[in-house]
């Protein structure tokens, strides 16, 4: 997740949800992975909000 935000403007606009489906909050996110991001990867952003779906580094995406 930190690669993720670090690679995105500071005035972009990101949420971030839990992809496991048990609905926890993404805290200390040095510990998540990014399972999923809209709009898409390598997409040109032009002011538009990211959505990611992460987690933890252990767990696999679903």
């Amino acid at each position: 997740m930190n690669t993720a935000r670090a690679a995105l403007d500071d005035s972009t606009s990101i949420t971030v949800e839990d992809a496991s489906g048990d609905d926890r909050l993404v805290f200390g996110e040095s510990n998540w992975k990014v399972c999923s991001q809209t709009p898409a990867a390598g997409t040109k952003l032009n002011r538009q909000p990211v959505a990611l779906t992460a987690v933890k580094f252990e767990e696999g995406c679903s």
